[in-house]
């Protein structure tokens, strides 16, 4: 009776099993392959907020004042960090708190404090009274991240551009970037009303001095703007991509003159780009002097490309007479200039005036640099990278998990600290800076003649990639391995904790393949496109059934309990192996 009621169980359980199973096929046909997970481009998108104050300060030998920010100005809005500058500057303050930063002048005198903290102190460390005033920037930004589409060659994101005189600070700032290894540029931006950004330009339009743009860059100012959806066109192809380390050179100056009512046009292959090197763009200097009589209205000069900002924009219209009325006020004079960053390898110089025009600019190029050694660069610079060159910098870009914090140069020399600083570097000034938050740096390798070649180290601390893993239930998953690749090669491997987070250790600035695995199981393929800080969660459906085995006329039955591992809320995979069973008796 036993032997037959065993066999009776393990028929039955077969069967059970083998229905399930068949049902599980039935919902996913490709019961055993991982599926892929394709995570979204993400750009970030800040909207940055600038409170800015002044006082006069007297601070007696020994005494200090602390700078205390004030409470963010809205919902969402952290703070990024603290600039003070005081003025004049004097040996004799000290500026003292956590993560503090300095920008320093050509003669090593510090111009500027940073911080990241939410104070610092500054001490009159001398033995006389200081009178200083001190201007104070508390910059709060909020963050957030639009998915990108890879769908299309082209298309336009609508970014909003609150009305300014609702913003109780100084300043607004709204600014999109995209990190330097994503297939993506940005190609232009149009106001509201649909004017572009070309168009404002070559009207001499004041907005223009509000909006800036680069390759993965753009910058707009809400305090001169009007209010409104701005559209952003935005390219995507893997030409896109640029280098996260590079030399940045400036070629030399070249000058031209355009005739009234001619064009220049310039298309790169005036000049010659080493081999190894790509054209960044130009920087682009345009000026005339118009002379003109009582009655005359003044031109302007029109500057054509794909993707410019002004950095400088004059005009003015002057009126020339005698003490008396013996030159009456006929002649006037009207100069004007235009210094703009052109990021495109062509561009035109229109002369709609009656005077030639005077065009000055200089080629800049650059070229990758550099590997990631322990999550470190190592950028190697030789005496050809320098050479035919006003100047070259090496500069980094990263994303905002990466936190640059010194930088050594091939002599042993370590700066560390420093934002918008120009170091005495033999007969010249050497620019070097780190940015506040850390994602960015610039060091100059050769200035004027004054040059170090060799081997530069960019120090940077990684924040995790974490990765949370929950069921349908939205409960955190342990147990959950996560093994990530670049290119093939395996990184670092990760298990999640009992929050459901697996932390994922990135020491370079590139894309990566997540395998997971659940109970040694490979479940999903997930392509990390976005090094961002915020989670990338992840569901996994994971169903205990339980099968009960009833047989009539006995006092015993059975029980099954299967895990079944889904890819997502009501899709199951397949069926792990038997996890418990247990054989047991009732108490009646």
């Amino acid at each position: 009776m036993r032997r037959n009621l065993a066999v009776l169980l393990a028929v039955l359980a077969i069967t059970v099993s083998a229905v399930v199973l068949a049902m599980q096929y039935q919902v996913s046909p490709n019961v055993n392959s991982p599926s892929t997970i394709n995570q979204p481009y993400y750009a970030i998108l800040e909207y940055i907020d600038y409170i800015n104050t002044t006082k006069a300060i007297t601070l007696a030998p020994g005494q200090s004042i602390t700078i205390q920010a004030p409470l963010p100005p809205g919902p969402g809005y952290v703070l990024d960090y603290i600039e003070v500058s005081i003025n004049p500057p004097s040996p004799a303050v000290l500026i003292s708190g956590s993560n503090l930063m300095y920008s320093k002048n050509e003669i090593g005198a510090i111009v500027s404090a940073y911080t990241t903290s939410d104070s610092l102190s500054i001490a009159n460390t001398g033995n006389q009274p200081l009178n200083e005033t001190i201007s104070v920037t508390y910059v709060f930004v909020n963050e957030e991240y639009v998915a990108l589409n890879t769908s299309t060659s082209s298309f336009t994101l609508s970014i909003s551009v609150p009305d300014s005189t609702m913003q109780y600070v100084t300043q607004q700032v709204i600014m999109l970037s995209i990190p330097n290894y994503m297939p993506f540029e940005i190609a232009s931006v149009s106001l509201p009303n649909g004017t572009t950004l070309s168009q404002l330009i070559s009207s001499w339009s004041p907005l223009v001095n509000y909006i800036k743009i680069e390759p993965k860059y753009m910058e707009l100012t809400a305090n001169g703007l009007p209010p409104g959806q701005y559209q952003v066109t935005i390219n995507y192809g893997g030409e896109y991509v640029m280098p996260s380390a590079m030399l940045v050179k400036g070629t030399e100056f070249l000058n031209y003159t355009v005739n009234p009512g001619q064009t220049l046009e310039i298309t790169g292959s005036e000049f010659g780009v080493p081999p190894g090197w790509n054209l960044l763009g130009y920087i682009v200097v345009v000026y005339t002097v118009q002379p003109l009589v009582v009655g005359q209205q003044p031109g302007h000069f029109e500057v054509i490309a794909n993707r410019v900002s002004p950095a400088y924009l004059y005009s003015d219209l002057i009126q020339v007479s005698g003490i008396s009325y013996l030159l009456p006020p006929f002649i006037r004079f009207a100069p004007m200039i235009g210094i703009y960053i052109v990021y495109d390898r062509y561009f035109e110089i229109v002369d709609n005036l009656n005077v030639p025009l005077v065009v000055t600019f200089m080629p800049i190029i650059y070229k990758p640099i550099g590997q990631w050694v322990n999550g470190n660069l190592e950028a190697t610079v030789s005496d050809a990278d320098v050479s035919n060159g006003l100047w070259t910098a090496l500069v980094v870009q990263l994303p905002e998990i990466a936190h640059i914090y010194k930088i050594v140069t091939p002599s042993g020399t370590v700066y560390t600290g420093l934002v918008n600083s120009e170091i005495p570097w033999g007969s010249a000034e050497r620019l070097v800076s780190i940015s506040p938050d850390g994602s960015q740096a610039y060091i100059a390798v050769s200035t004027l003649g004054v040059s170090e070649t060799g081997t530069y180290t960019v120090y940077v601390n990684w924040t995790p990639i974490t990765m949370h893993f929950t069921n349908t239930l939205n409960a955190p998953i342990s147990g959950v391995e996560v093994q990530a690749y670049v290119n093939g090669s395996l990184i670092t491997s990760s298990v999640s904790d009992s929050n459901g987070n697996a932390y994922i250790n990135i020491e370079e600035p590139t894309p990566f393949m997540a395998t997971v695995y659940y109970d040694n199981v490979p479940i999903y393929y997930v392509n990390v496109n976005s090094l961002i800080n915020q989670p990338i969660g992840i569901t996994i459906g994971l169903y205990n059934v339980t099968v009960l085995f009833v047989v009539q006329g006995t006092r015993q039955y059975q029980t099954q309990r299967y895990r079944f591992i889904g890819l997502a809320l009501g899709q199951s995979i397949m069926a792990q192996q038997v996890i418990q069973g247990r054989r047991d008796s009732p108490t009646s």
